[in-house]
């Protein structure tokens, strides 16, 4: 079981981000940050490795070496950090963090906290007496 934090935008939308290690984020890098509308990660990370992928291949052994040790380096940036971002990413995009839920998938959580949700008791606000 993993840990999840569910977070809520006010259209209704629910996103469910799993504590700790990512391993989408680590063996797919940009395409993991593209999918997960994180624009300005994914277009970097793209840019950055065409622009190593563009050097001649007359290019010195040592930079090679360089550049396959920066590309491994990366991968585990993202590995570690790639939940945190999307946190990140999903609060500036107006979402708001809920509760922690622990379940197999991420589904899993989503459907605890809908039923979590639903079974709450409506309190009387301002103005529903």
């Amino acid at each position: 079981m993993k840990h999840y934090k569910i977070f809520e935008h006010p259209a209704g939308n629910i996103e469910a981000v799993k504590l700790g290690w990512s391993w989408p984020a680590f063996f797919f890098g940009f395409l993991w940050a593209l999918a997960k509308k994180m624009w300005w990660l994914g277009g970097g990370l793209f840019a950055a490795f065409f622009f190593a992928e563009s050097f001649d291949a007359s290019v010195d052994e040592a930079l090679d070496g360089l550049i396959t040790v920066a590309a491994l380096v990366l991968a585990f940036l993202f590995g570690l950090n790639g939940n945190r971002w999307r946190e990140n990413n999903l609060q500036s995009r107006g979402y708001d963090y809920r509760e922690t839920h622990t379940a197999a998938n991420p589904d899993g959580a989503t459907a605890l906290y809908l039923k979590q949700k639903s079974n709450a008791p409506v309190l009387p606000g301002p103005g529903r007496l």
